[in-house]
Parts: C-alpha cells; structure tokens; sequence
C-alpha cells in the first residue's frame, strides 16, 4: 500500500509515527519543509500536493493540513482518483464547497472518513454500548464538558500564532473542540434544536473563541448541555447521559466510566492504562485493514457535525435558537 500524508504539524507527525509503528512504510509526505525531521528523513517528501501527484500513485492518502485547507486537498486527491481518503477532523471550517466535495466523492466512489478518534476511546465505545443495552432506559438529558488550557496543547510552540488563534484557519473552541459535537451525535442522534452562546473573554490574547455554552434538543426528546473552553488549567472532559433508569457518567480525562441502574446498583469500568495515543492507532488501523467498522465516520456524519456547530454559532450570533432541518449553513 502506497500512503501518501499530506501536513506535518502535530497531528499529521502523530499519525506518520503511527503508520510506521503499524508497519506501513511506503509512505511519502507533503510538506511545506523541504526537510523531515531526523526520525523521518528517509521518507520522500514532496513540497506540493500535485508534485506528488504527478511524480507516483497512492492507495490512500491522509489530510492533515489546516482546517480550512481540507476541502482543496481532497478535492485534489479525488480527482486524481485516489480511492481511500483519511481527513482530520473536522470536514472544514464553513460550509463553502462542502455539497460539491459530496458530489465528487460519490461521482468517484472514493471511501473518506474523518478522523474522529473518540469512537475508539474504550470509556466512549462503553458509554455507546450501554446505551445499546438500554441499561438506563429512555434517555433524557445529556451534560457534557470540555476544558483544556490552550498554550499547554502544543508547548513547544506559540499558540498565538497556531491555528487555533486564527479565525482564518479554523481555529475557535468550537470547531477545534468539535469531538463533544460529534460524539454526543454518535450516542443521541440527530439534534432537533440548538442555542448557544459563544465569547471571546481575552484571557488568551488571540483572535476566537475561547469559551462556549450550548443548549440542544435531540429529535429522541432528550435535551442537552455543553460546555466547551480553552481555559481549564487541568484537562477535564466528561459526560452525564441521565435516563428514566438510571444515569451513565464518562470521565475521558479519568479513563472511567461510573454507572446507575432502575435497582440502584452501581458500576464501574476503568481503563487507566489506555493511552491517548491508543485511539489514533485503533482508527487507523480500522481506516486502512477494516472499512467496515462501524465506529468509522463516514464524509456524510463527519459534515453532520460540522453543521451542529455551525448551527451553533449561528444561534449565538443571531441570538436565538436554530432548527437543524431548515438551518442554512450557506446563508449568511
């Protein structure tokens, strides 16, 4: 198999160290860098996507780039034919382009999934299996929160000259933290309504959001809470999902998952030695040995979340609640 990565910021270094640990090594890399670093200097690397292109074939390739250079790398790679496409998360930044790259993709048959890791978090994949079993009955509300202190993401480097500060790239506590999105439609399902509020509190000096609240109705009846910011000093992630039979509490941040039944008796299941690098090998191997895993997320749920957050912060900036099936994402 022929892999072609595309960006080699942190994630897109993540993920080459990965396919290499998987035994994959016939992989070439676009970079801005005419270099890699030492620990890969012995792989080809290219300074633009259609030099590649137009030097070898590939299998697969994987986007790593930017956010809000996505949709132009996959529309590249798809008309060169490429039949396995990997994009991080999320899709894109705005919703510009997003119905043409789903007409090519289904015009060209190409398989794209989008990296949302948390489906191979063994707490998350738990929290999904419970909720299968209906161990807490009808689900009625749903409380998560995410905080992580933003200049700790990437230490080495200047957060405020990282993509997540710049408007322009993608950046923002909402697209960046887009996981929470995807993950409470993953368990719930579709969202009826949404409402939030999001701010720019000037705490960290950079131009987006670093702080937001939103409410949701999910089309099950169920209603929902998230909290997202770049403002905790210790990570905390964590979900309650509260049903008529009990409650499923998933601490990510804690590797545990505590729950209730209709009896009153209580459960834990703990993973303490997973490492969060775990679950960027699971999707990637899944991505490139096991199209069929159902915790893969297809072009079409990855767009699904994308809209919920744009949805979102069109109610914050409009002042009011948004309905997902008339909302526009193109309107202005």
């Amino acid at each position: 198999m022929k892999i072609l990565l595309i960006g080699l910021g942190s994630i897109g270094r993540r993920h080459l160290r990965n396919l290499l640990t998987l035994g994959y090594n016939q992989i070439s890399v676009v970079s801005r860098s005419a270099t890699l670093p030492a620990e890969f200097d012995f792989l080809r690397v290219y300074s633009s996507l259609q030099d590649a292109l137009s030097s070898s074939v590939f299998d697969t390739a994987i986007i790593c780039t930017p956010t809000s250079l996505h949709l132009a790398s996959a529309s590249i790679l798809l008309h060169a034919k490429i039949p396995n496409i990997y994009l991080e998360k999320p899709v894109s930044h705005s919703y510009n382009g997003i119905e043409d790259l789903l007409a090519l993709a289904a015009s060209y048959e190409s398989n794209i999934v989008v990296g949302y890791d948390l489906h191979f978090d063994p707490g998350m994949q738990k929290v999904h299996e419970l909720l299968a079993e209906n161990v807490i009955g009808k689900v009625v509300s749903v409380n998560a929160f995410v905080g992580q202190f933003l200049p700790d993401w990437r230490p080495a480097e200047d957060y405020t000259k990282g993509m997540s500060a710049k408007k322009e790239t993608g950046g923002g506590v909402m697209l960046d933290l887009v996981h929470e999105f995807d993950y409470l439609l993953w368990l719930l399902g579709p969202v009826e309504t949404v409402a939030s509020q999001y701010s720019n509190t000037g705490a960290l000096q950079i131009e987006t959001e670093d702080v937001c609240d939103v409410l949701l109705k999910f089309d099950n009846g169920a209603t929902g809470t998230l909290h997202l910011d770049y403002l905790q000093k210790k990570l905390v992630r964590n979900c309650t999902i509260t049903g008529f039979n009990g409650a499923i509490t998933c601490n990510l941040a804690e590797n545990k998952v505590s729950w209730i039944n209709k009896d009153k008796q209580e459960e834990e299941f703990e993973y303490k030695g997973f490492e969060r690098n775990g679950r960027f090998i699971q999707i990637m191997k899944a991505f490139l040995e096991n199209k069929k895993d159902a915790r893969l997320t297809s072009l079409q749920q990855g767009i699904e979340s994308l809209k919920l957050v744009l949805a979102a912060k069109r109610s914050s900036e409009k002042a009011r609640f948004v309905t997902l099936n008339t909302f526009n994402p193109s309107a202005s």
